[in-house]
């Protein structure tokens, strides 16, 4: 099995700037969507605090290689210095571990 890594990032969100971190985030999402070592993203809203966004994601690399070539691609350069004025606290990534998973086995209509 290739080498893999998911991990949960929170963006806790100035409530004035709201829609410009969600627009920036998505312009990201979807750049980085096209990248080799991209599995999969989710985004969230917190039901807690509106203004944070969660991301989870998988990567097919390292967490080392993701955060020495993912974190510094082109796409990201103007997202990244935008954070500090969008942000009302540090982004805090959560680096997980897989265990076990699970996948419905109902059928959807």
């Amino acid at each position: 099995m290739s080498e893999s890594i998911s991990f949960i990032v929170h963006l806790p969100g100035k409530p004035e700037v709201r829609d410009e971190l969600y627009t920036s985030l998505i312009k990201v999402l979807d750049a980085m969507s096209h990248e080799p070592d991209f599995i999969n993203t989710y985004l969230h809203r917190s039901a807690e605090d509106p203004d944070t966004l969660v991301l989870y994601e998988t990567w097919a690399c390292s967490a080392q290689y993701f955060q020495e070539h993912h974190l510094k691609k082109d796409y990201r350069v103007d997202y990244e210095a935008k954070l500090k004025k969008l942000l009302k606290s540090e982004r805090r990534f959560e680096w997980l571990e897989p265990v076990r998973g699970y996948e419905s086995r109902t059928p959807r209509p």
